[in-house]
């Protein structure tokens, strides 16, 4: 494990979200009407170098578990709750749904029961997935913890199984990479530790290497994002190349181009990212702070 990667995959995640913030919920002939085709950071609902929601949670997550050494579910449903309270400019509709509740007086386990009770079958969306790469990060040697503190991490807002069962494959793919395993051995490595995984996600994910891009959907079910995530992953060696071909398919943009772009900074590392990009997005100076800071606690650095 090296510094590199564990920057690069959370940078890689804040410059993804912000090069698809602009063209979040809209379709591909859309995101060429309005955009021709996006290939730099531009303003949208944001201006231009801002992040989303997926950012904001992933740190969220990533401050948690450095401040606690450990995935401690009420401290990270306490900071998701302040961030609530604050008024962020973007905010998922399941994740809001729970965090109302939470602010009305539930517990996060209440809220997320009432949620899913209210809301099944759906429940199965991509907000828990687009911020669990910090639990990979903190875990990256222990897959056991690994495997727990990913579907404790998503269960905190979104229970699905499904969301949580993603979380735990995509964290199995990237603690791999993250400690230097090429692609083909993080794939395979995943496959096998999760194949007690629901039968739905692991179909979509084994077919990932032969899926061409018009058979992907890029919307906001959490099994949508994961297939994007490591197609984008599998099919590019440039990290630019892969987040603006997710970034130019329309669909939940930011949150598809923000998960497969941790994955792709950790395979290959900081520098992979260009550098006009690490300085306009605001979010990387913490990303770099607080990625050091997983990889002492994944080292077991005193």
């Amino acid at each position: 494990m090296d510094l590199e990667r564990f920057q690069g995959c959370l940078v890689g995640l804040a410059v993804g979200d912000s090069l698809g913030m602009p063209a979040e919920g809209l379709s591909q002939e859309e995101v060429a009407r309005l955009f021709g085709r996006i290939v730099d950071l531009k303003d949208g609902w944001l201006p231009a170098g801002y992040t989303t929601d997926d950012t904001a949670q992933a740190l969220i997550l990533a401050e948690s578990l450095v401040g606690r050494g450990y995935l401690d579910a009420d401290d990270v449903a306490r900071r998701l709750l302040e961030w609530y309270s604050s008024c962020p400019p973007d905010i998922g509709t399941h994740t809001r749904r729970v965090l109302s509740l939470m602010e009305a007086g539930m517990s996060w386990q209440e809220a997320t029961a009432e949620v899913e009770r209210r809301y099944q079958p759906l429940t199965a969306g991509n907000g828990s997935l687009m911020r669990c790469a910090p639990v990979a990060m903190r875990y990256a040697n222990d897959l056991a913890q690994l495997l727990e503190a990913s579907h404790l991490s998503s269960q905190i807002t979104h229970p699905h199984p499904l969301a949580c069962y993603s979380c735990a494959f995509f964290n199995c793919v990237l603690s791999r990479v993250l400690r230097g395993y090429d692609k083909f051995s993080a794939f395979s490595f995943a496959m096998e530790v999760m194949a007690h995984a629901p039968y739905e996600l692991l179909e979509r994910v084994e077919g990932v290497p032969s899926k061409s891009r018009e058979e992907l959907s890029p919307t906001g079910f959490v099994l949508d994002t994961l297939e994007c995530a490591l197609w984008a992953w599998w099919n590019f060696n440039d990290w630019a190349e892969a987040i603006i071909a997710l970034v130019n398919m329309g669909g939940d943009t930011d949150t598809n181009a923000a998960v497969a772009g941790a994955l792709l900074g950790a395979q290959y590392g900081l520098g992979s990212i260009p550098e006009k990009w690490r300085f306009q997005v605001k979010e990387v100076p913490r990303c770099l702070e607080l990625a050091e800071r997983l990889l002492a606690l994944a080292r077991g650095d005193s």
